[in-house]
């Protein structure tokens, strides 16, 4: 009995390291710097990849687009990237931090 007490509490232990290398790539590939991304928790990895994808998503649905290849994109520094409804993503720098506001409404 005590053997597979055992034997499961490695197989959880070793889930769980599997699990947190997952979200350690998935943090590394956020436009943030490796200071910043170290210290987040999955549920900030998380967070911050969806509002990510959603607003590389907008970006690409812009008119104009304003994708990677587009010059729209190199000349946005210190403004509102996107405003959907009552939610705005800002951005500091390109790529360097985004940070998502919700607006209360009247």
């Amino acid at each position: 009995m005590e053997m597979r007490k055992e034997k499961s509490r490695d197989a959880a232990r070793s889930r769980r390291g599997k699990e947190n290398q997952e979200f350690y790539e998935l943090a590394k590939m956020l436009p943030l710097p490796p200071a910043i991304t170290t210290q987040l928790d999955k549920a900030s990895i998380i967070r911050l990849t969806i509002s990510y994808l959603k607003l590389r998503e907008f970006t690409r649905s812009g008119d104009p687009s304003w994708s990677s290849s587009n010059s729209y994109h190199k000349n946005i520094k210190g403004s509102v990237a996107a405003t959907q409804g009552l939610q705005s993503l800002c951005t500091s720098r390109p790529g360097k931090r985004f940070t998502r506001l919700i607006a209360q409404a009247e």
